[in-house]
């Protein structure tokens, strides 16, 4: 009877430890995008600095998993500009979407050509949480930055 319990034991043990590596295979292999960009698009070819730039994305997502975004600026110098992150309060849904945001052009950005990037990072399991996340990055937005206006001449006092 004693023998029949730890056999019992044993093969529990063993069928757990398949389980585990199996789901642990499956976490390692977990690597494709959640999300694909179909189009990203400036919806003006050019904006001034400190200017508002309305952007369109279609996109499919395949699956919906926690993620950390960062956007990004490159201005006709190749310095990087980060943009504040935009939160939209929404509920993601899988499936192709479009839609659209703005983002305010930094006054600092040089004038040129520059592109927007938006850069993705998913951890839709467990072990990417140490390994690291799966890493997208959205098609570059291209665009050019125009200097502002300057600002007009102060009035000087006359002596009449």
């Amino acid at each position: 009877m004693k023998r029949t319990l730890w056999r019992f034991v044993g093969a529990v043990v063993f069928s757990l430890a398949i389980l585990g590596s199996v789901n642990l295979g499956l976490w390692v292999s977990d690597r494709e995008p959640p999300i694909e960009y179909e189009s990203a698009v400036a919806l003006s070819p050019t904006v001034s600095q400190g200017g508002t730039l309305d952007i369109e994305f279609s996109v499919f997502r395949k699956r919906i998993c926690p993620l950390v975004t960062k956007r990004w600026l490159y201005d006709a110098v190749g310095e990087r500009h980060s943009i504040p992150q935009f939160t939209t309060g929404l509920r993601l849904l899988a499936g192709r979407e479009t839609y659209r945001r703005s983002i305010t052009v930094p006054t600092a950005a040089t004038p040129g050509p520059a592109r927007y990037e938006v850069t993705l990072d998913y951890i839709c399991n467990p072990l990417q949480s140490w390994i690291g996340p799966i890493h997208v990055v959205s098609p570059p937005i291209k665009f050019i930055i125009i200097p502002s206006d300057p600002a007009p001449p102060a009035p000087t006092g006359s002596d009449g």
